[in-house]
């Protein structure tokens, strides 16, 4: 499929008209990704070839995708009920002064650790569903929990998730030479260092303000720097536990932290909840252990499941799939036939994980009394209530990703880029990985789609693959904090669906920030001869 400047700006459209509709006009995230694949429709029919038989194929690949969205927003909603209806959030929030009195620290300890060590070992959203409400209950500002939570996920998004999304851009683009593997880990791994300090920086800054900032930098930059070349240590090591690794030790390091006298103080948020929206329950006598115990089942079970490769393999033989027929668009764009197209392992799926952990956490509470006898129809209700306007949005996002790369837009967009470009483009590099997991709202999805694209790139510009490519990595776990779908998630959980747009200008900038940050550096490195 031949470039054109018509074709290029025309496949923006659909990604302008979803950014105007979320940040200018404030649409809810369903509104705006409904009328984003209505606007990627008409351009695949009127510009792109697209007939309507292979626009109906991609919403049906965009539906199927959907589901394993949708499978961890509902049971997550289910946890949450759950902790709600037992009265665990006001525990949670009592035990924490128990850590350190300073809440700042508190907050960083959830919402940039621990979120971190979910992301080492579920990702696909989990940390920010479970943790956002973790945050309001401790007095943070909702909207604000959310952003904490995309931020404090970012950095573990290329070695989370046991390292799902390197192995995506190893399998894109010939990393065969050990001297080259090497090479693209290093420079990844130091990018991430930078994403990691800058990030939990900006966390401090939403919870404690300047104030915070000023008492906490030097305990999240020493933090940050100890988990992101500690997480290069170890990715020489083995990439797919790296990241774990360090957010496990990390873990024990913030605790150790909050124990230090300099943390016995009292510290208050920035700008708290009112001291009567923290928490919808009452004092019952729960333990810290109990009321995280839904928590603590899901980290065991991931835990067990996931770094056992024995029980891994044999959870995850059984896969339900959908086949789908290739297509061609009448300009020649064609996308291949699939008999199994993107598998689904329920077992070994975050959503299995997190439908044990809710169920096991209502039998412990009913057993102890603190759920009643019309407990669970609250909570089923609840959670359904919440889930079908957020699923719409997801259904409707990702449909709208799946008919623009169906149709060929997504790929002009990346050649036309390249092509304006020319010698510029390694500033653009690390935008290219953004753009990919905006799209997919999946780091590995990006470097399926753009890693080998990043190769060719390098090629036909005569330059080494290895900046390039940690670039696009780097690009795509900072895109994380942009992608609506993980915006859904968080506003679903945090109870204010309907303000993505307002949490997508909250983190915008710092996301387009370390691009360009990270683009000038590519660019340089390949003008100095790095």
């Amino acid at each position: 499929m031949s470039f054109d400047i018509v074709h290029w700006l025309a496949a923006f459209l659909p990604i302008l008209a979803l950014l105007l509709l979320l940040l200018y006009f404030h649409w809810g995230g369903d509104e705006a990704a409904v009328a984003g694949l209505c606007v990627a429709m008409i351009v695949a029919i009127g510009l792109f070839g697209g007939g309507t038989d292979l626009l109906a194929l991609a919403v049906a690949k965009g539906m199927w995708t959907s589901l394993s969205i949708i499978l961890v927003i509902f049971p997550a909603l289910l946890i949450y009920e759950v902790s709600r209806e037992a009265g665990a959030f006001s525990v949670i929030r009592q035990g924490m002064e128990t850590f350190t009195p300073d809440k700042v620290l508190q907050v960083l300890a959830i919402g940039w650790i621990f979120v971190d060590f979910l992301q080492g070992i579920t990702g696909f959203g989990v940390p920010v569903v479970v943790c956002a409400p973790l945050l309001i209950s401790m007095g943070v500002r909702p909207l604000t929990a959310v952003a904490i939570t995309l931020l404090g996920q970012a950095w573990g998004n290329t070695f989370g998730t046991l390292g799902l999304a390197w192995e995506g851009l190893v399998g894109q683009s010939d990393l065969s030479n050990p001297e080259v593997f090497r090479a693209t880990l290093l420079w990844t791994t130091n990018m991430l260092v930078v994403v990691n300090i800058v990030t939990g920086l900006a966390i401090t800054w939403l919870a404690g303000g300047r104030k915070g900032v000023r008492r906490n930098a030097f305990t999240v930059v020493l933090l940050a720097a100890a988990q992101g070349f500690g997480q290069t240590g170890f990715a020489l090591l083995n990439p797919a536990l790296c990241n774990f690794i360090v957010a496990t030790l990390s873990m024990g390091i913030i605790f150790i932290i909050g124990r230090l006298p300099y943390y016995r103080h009292p510290a208050e948020l920035n700008d708290a909840l009112p001291t009567a929206e923290k928490s919808y329950e009452t004092e019952n006598g729960m333990s810290l252990l109990q009321a995280f115990i839904p928590y603590v089942f899901l980290v065991g079970a991931a835990v067990l499941v996931l770094l056992n490769d024995s029980l891994k393999n044999f959870l995850g033989q059984w896969k339900i799939a959908l086949a789908f027929d290739g297509k061609t668009t009448a300009l020649g764009f064609a996308t291949h036939a699939s008999s199994a197209y993107a598998p689904l392992a329920p077992l070994t799926h975050s959503g299995a994980f997190l439908i044990a952990a809710a169920a096991m956490g209502y039998i412990c509470y009913r057993h102890w009394k603190y759920i009643g006898d019309e407990g669970f129809g609250h909570i089923v209700k609840n959670s359904l209530q919440k889930t079908i306007p957020s699923g719409i949005a997801v259904i409707g996002l990702i449909a709208m990703s799946k008919v623009m790369d169906e149709t060929g837009q997504t790929t002009i967009l990346a050649q036309g880029t390249a092509a304006a470009a020319g010698g510029f483009y390694p500033f653009l590099a690390p935008f290219i990985g953004l753009l990919g997991t905006f799209m997919t709202a999946s780091n590995l999805s990006s470097n399926i789609l753009f890693g080998g694209f990043q190769e060719q790139v390098a090629g036909m510009l005569g330059i080494s693959k290895i900046q390039l490519l940690a670039a696009q990595t780097v690009g795509g776990g900072v895109g994380s904090i942009l992608s609506p779908s993980k915006i859904l998630l968080g506003t679903t959980a945090a109870g204010i669906l309907g303000r993505e747009g307002e949490v997508m200008g909250r983190v915008m900038g710092l996301a387009l920030l370390l691009c360009a940050v990270f683009g000038i550096v590519v660019f340089l490195s390949y003008q100095l001869g790095w």
